[in-house]
């Protein structure tokens, strides 16, 4: 597999079988067109901890190989040959004869499959998601001669036809994930849409699995997940934060309701942070009167160390924190595991808008001042 996007389960293991599935499992066998003597080839069940090799084997000198595998439930699995070829196989225990010819030695080899149409799916998103890979890469060539000749024209059309072209993949993406789902599959294929961005459809994926594939563990991680988003998802409420500001008043985000409210997650020991800012100020000096706030929430551990931020940064708007650094109540609320990071909430406290920063931020404040 390549060590791109669409790898994001990169925790996933394979199966192969050439006779009736019974009392061993099902066979998993096939051929290897590149053996190599001595070198070994790992069966790897996928697991939420990592993964969890359950087979190992030498490949015959004729490059063939035979695995048995008995899935309690439908879930993936990865094939290692020699940690130079890896596949990714999906399997429910009603396959009864799955085979497979691969290279081998190839990282990005060819790989045929028959008998797994959970896999079969898997290829073809993955096969979809390397094209998507390959018009991208042209693009960026495209994109790095203009820019050397200073050809601005060009690169804004370059860079209206990515996110034409991305617009187009995601949206073959989710039509393909839609038709074969409750397949693990789709699980898979979800991986390369941002879940920001396609909340909705994450949404109905996982009302779906929980209908049609009921129990299974991938049913019940999607769920979960989903669950924990709906509620910081766009156009949701905006949790409440109620917390101390450097004189020890409790400020809440509630009382600036009637404002659009940018929450800013940042902290005085954090780099990125503190380069935003001279942004953040920027833009918060141009839009203040125009029914504009924003609520710092640091993550701090240091009231010394935070207020000497503010001052030093000059940020002139609400400031809280509980001194927790990620520990923090507002953290847990908003799901915070690294910083900076921002929620845009609307005057009439939902969210609008999540992870604005520098030119997005700026691009969308204009679009609602205008």
């Amino acid at each position: 597999m390549s060590q791109s996007k669409y790898l994001v389960l990169g925790l996933i293991l394979s199966v192969f079988g050439c006779g009736k599935s019974g009392e061993d499992g099902i066979n998993v066998s096939g051929k290897v067109e590149n053996p190599i003597k001595g070198e070994l080839v790992v069966l790897n069940q996928f697991e939420f901890t990592g993964l969890k090799p359950i087979d190992t084997i030498e490949v015959d000198p004729s490059g063939a190989f035979e695995f048995y595998v008995k899935p309690a439930e439908a879930t993936f699995y990865r094939l290692n040959f020699y940690n130079r070829q890896q596949m990714n196989l999906v399997l429910d225990g009603t396959e009864e004869e799955v085979v497979i010819m691969l290279e081998g030695n190839n990282p990005g080899g060819e790989v045929s499959v028959t008998g797994s149409k959970h896999t079969k799916y898997v290829q073809q998103l993955e096969g979809m998601m390397r094209d998507q890979q390959a018009d991208v890469k042209e693009l960026n060539q495209q994109a790095i001669e203009a820019r050397m000749a200073d050809d601005q024209q060009t690169l804004a059309r370059l860079t209206e036809e990515y996110f034409a072209l991305m617009k187009l993949r995601q949206k073959e993406l989710k039509t393909f994930i839609w038709k074969i789902t409750p397949s693990l599959a789709a699980y898979y294929g979800l991986e390369s849409l941002p879940v920001e961005e396609h909340f909705p459809f994450y949404d109905s994926v996982a009302q779906k699995f929980s209908a049609e594939l009921p129990g299974n563990m991938f049913t019940e991680e999607l769920t979960k997940k989903v669950s924990a988003l709906r509620k910081l998802a766009i156009g949701a409420e905006a949790p409440e934060i109620s917390l101390p500001n450097p004189d020890g008043e409790v400020v809440t985000l509630s009382s600036l309701r009637g404002k659009y409210v940018l929450v800013d997650f940042w902290a005085a020991w954090c780099k990125p942070c503190r380069a935003e800012n001279p942004n953040v100020v920027r833009l918060y000096q141009q839009y203040q009167d125009e029914n504009f706030e924003i609520l710092g929430v640091s993550l701090d551990r240091n009231k010394a160390a935070w207020v000497g931020a503010i001052e030093q940064d000059g940020l002139p708007w609400v400031h809280v924190s509980d001194l927790k650094y990620f520990n923090s109540v507002a953290a847990a609320e908003y799901q915070i595991t690294s910083i900076p990071a921002t929620y845009l909430i609307g005057p009439d406290g939902k969210i609008i808008a999540k992870g604005l920063r520098g030119a997005s931020l700026e691009a969308k404040l204009k679009e609602i001042f205008g």
